[in-house]
């Protein structure tokens, strides 16, 4: 499975270690961190990790990235996030005209 908190390949080892389980005979979880230092990397730990008294398993899935990596997919994550802000204030925008407008032809045929 693991050495030194790594899972030795990909594919197939990789998902023998979401069926494994921890040191307290508990299933492990796989998470996505997404932290600077690890965008993106997956790892397994125990669901009582970091409580008290809890497991300390935790192993890494996925290799460490870059340094340049780690430079650039926060920031490329950070221009996603203003982009789908910005899109869902033009959507909301768009509703707000379409309604302006359906409520003016009301108006109209109304007045006729």
């Amino acid at each position: 499975m693991g050495v030194g908190g790594w899972v030795l390949g990909l594919g197939y080892e990789t998902k023998a270690i979401c069926e494994a389980t921890c040191y307290c005979s508990r299933r492990v979880v796989t998470r996505t961190s997404w932290t600077d230092l690890n965008p993106g990397r997956r790892y397994s730990t125990c669901d009582n990790y970091k409580k008290i008294r809890g497991c300390n398993y935790f192993v890494w899935i996925d290799r460490p990235m870059c340094d340049r990596s780690r430079q650039i997919i926060p920031g490329l994550f950070r221009k996603i996030n203003m982009r789908e802000e910005e899109l869902m204030k033009k959507s909301s925008r768009e509703k707000c005209l379409w309604i302006g407008v359906i409520i003016s032809w009301l108006f109209v045929y109304l007045l006729m």
